[in-house]
């Protein structure tokens, strides 16, 4: 995973991973399906160049979507992007946006594919405190 996201070459501070990124990160899972990045200001502007634009399911947010199920998002559902970025974690060398927000945002969604993900981040989470 390190390698696919250091290759899009966006810079460190305008981007952070969501999803399920920071739960494989964190050793939660062994694998993941797809690389969900949401990016502001370089890093958007970056992206733009990678691909081309659309816009994400939920309709609000750009998107763009590239091989290797990497997509990249210029807001996150209505959440607070700065937020999500500036309060970002580094491990093995990338921002990943926290497991307690990842845990809010998979709470606040609530689908089926999601309620294996909420409850091991309640178990990590619980064994942290």
């Amino acid at each position: 995973m390190k390698r696919r996201v250091k290759a899009l070459g966006l810079p460190a501070g305008d981007y952070a991973l969501h999803g399920s990124a920071p739960m494989l990160a964190h050793g939660l899972l062994s694998e993941i399906h797809d690389i969900d990045i949401v990016a502001r200001g370089a890093a958007w502007e970056r992206a733009t160049t990678l691909g081309e634009i659309g816009r994400a399911a939920s309709g609000g947010d750009r998107l763009v979507r590239l091989p290797g199920e990497i997509e990249l998002f210029d807001g996150w559902l209505g959440e607070d992007r700065d937020a999500l970025i500036d309060g970002a974690i580094w491990r093995h060398g990338l921002p990943l946006v926290r497991l307690e927000e990842v845990l809010r945002f998979k709470r606040r969604l609530n689908r089926a594919k999601d309620h294996r993900h909420i409850e091991l981040l309640v178990a990590h989470l619980s064994r942290r405190v």
